[in-house]
C-alpha cells in the first residue's frame, strides 16, 4: 500500500469514526480576523453596521475527504444607542462521509468602558451532523469494514458564550463557541451532556500600529486552548496600506502550518479576502495547501467611510 492511499485511509476513517464523548468545535479558519462571530459570540454588533459575511475554506486540497467549511452570516445593532446587537449564523462542513450544519442565533450587549465598548455576547441554535458509513471507500477496492454499515446523526441544541473588548486601537476576546458537548450510548443515540474538560477556550488579541498615514501594521494572536489538547496559538501581521490593501501572514504552530493572506477593501462597503496555509509537516508531501475565501459586505457607507474599522 503507497504512503498516500495510507494517509487517504487514516484521513478517511478517522475523521468518519467518532468518540463517545464529542466536543463541538469550530473548524480552524484563516480568516477569522474578517468575520470574528466564527469564533467569539460577542463580536456581533461590532463591526456598528449591518455585515454579512461569506467563506469557503477547501483545506489540505488534493487529499479526498478533507474538510471543507462553508459559513454565511450577519449581525448589526438595532439600534441608534448600539447597545443590543443580533446576529444569524450557518455553516456547513463536510469531511470524509461526515456532513456537519450548525444554525445559530446570537445576542450581545455592549457597554462603554473606558475609551472602549465591552461586548458581551451569547449564541444559541442546532447542530445537525449526519455520518453515511456505507459511502466508505478505500483506494485499493476493499470494502469497508462491515461493522461500518448504515449512519449515524443527530440534531442537538448547543449554544456558546464570550467576551470582546475594542477600541480604535486594539482588541480583546475570550470566548466559548461550544458549551455544550454530546455523549453516544451503545445503541448510537446521542445526548447533550456538559463536560467543562472537553471546552475549547478562545482568547484572541491585537493592536493597531501606524507609521504613516498610509501605512498600518496589526499584530494580533489567537489562543486556543482545551484540558484534552495541546495548546494552539496562532500568530498573524497585517500590513495595511492606504486602507485599500491588507497583506499579512500568520503562523500556526500546532498545525505546523504558514498562512499568507491578501484582503482588498474594494469599496468602504465591501471586502474581499483570500487566504493560503502552506503545511511545514509530513502533510506537504501530499497536499498543495489550504484555501479560503471571504466577503464581506457592509450596509452602513457613512460608519465605514469616515471611520474605518480594523477590528
Amino acid at each position: 500500500m503507497t504512503m498516500r492511499k495510507k494517509v487517504y485511509i487514516v484521513i478517511l476513517v478517522a475523521l468518519a469514526l467518532q468518540t463517545p464523548a464529542i466536543a463541538q468545535q469550530v473548524p480552524i479558519t484563516s480568516q477569522y480576523l474578517t468575520n470574528g462571530l466564527v469564533i467569539n459570540p460577542a463580536y456581533a454588533g461590532t463591526r456598528e453596521a449591518l455585515s454579512i459575511n461569506l467563506s469557503y475554506r477547501k483545506q489540505w486540497a488534493n487529499i479526498t475527504g478533507a474538510p471543507q467549511f462553508q459559513t454565511l452570516s450577519l449581525h448589526t445593532p438595532i439600534n441608534e444607542k448600539e447597545k443590543v446587537s443580533l446576529g444569524l449564523m450557518a455553516d456547513y462542513l463536510t469531511y470524509g462521509v461526515t456532513k456537519d450544519v450548525g444554525i445559530y442565533a446570537y445576542y450581545a450587549y455592549s457597554v462603554r468602558l473606558g475609551r472602549g465598548k465591552l461586548s458581551m455576547g451569547l449564541k444559541g441554535g442546532l447542530d445537525l451532523s449526519n455520518t453515511n458509513y456505507n459511502r466508505l471507500q478505500f483506494p485499493d477496492g476493499n470494502p469497508a469494514d462491515p461493522l461500518l454499515t448504515g449512519d449515524m446523526k443527530y440534531t442537538l441544541p448547543n449554544m456558546g458564550v464570550g467576551f470582546y473588548y475594542y477600541t480604535d486601537r486594539y482588541f480583546a476576546g475570550l470566548s466559548v463557541p461550544s458549551l455544550l458537548t454530546y455523549k453516544r450510548d451503545a445503541t448510537d443515540e446521542f445526548s447533550v451532556t456538559p463536560d467543562y474538560k472537553l471546552f475549547m477556550t478562545c482568547l484572541t488579541a491585537g493592536t493597531l500600529l501606524q507609521f504613516a498615514d498610509v501605512f498600518k501594521v496589526k499584530p494580533s494572536v489567537l489562543v486556543r486552548y482545551a484540558i484534552h489538547k495541546p495548546i494552539e496559538v496562532d500568530l498573524n501581521a497585517n500590513l495595511i496600506f492606504a486602507d485599500l490593501l491588507w497583506v499579512g501572514g500568520s503562523y500556526r504552530m500546532a498545525e505546523k502550518a504558514v498562512v499568507a493572506l491578501v484582503d482588498l477593501q474594494i469599496t468602504p462597503q465591501l471586502k474581499l479576502g483570500y487566504s493560503y496555509d502552506y503545511q511545514l509537516g509530513h502533510l506537504n508531501n501530499y497536499t498543495s495547501g489550504t484555501h479560503e475565501v471571504s466577503l464581506r459586505y457592509e450596509f452602513q457607507y457613512e460608519v465605514t467611510a469616515t471611520s474605518p474599522r480594523y477590528f
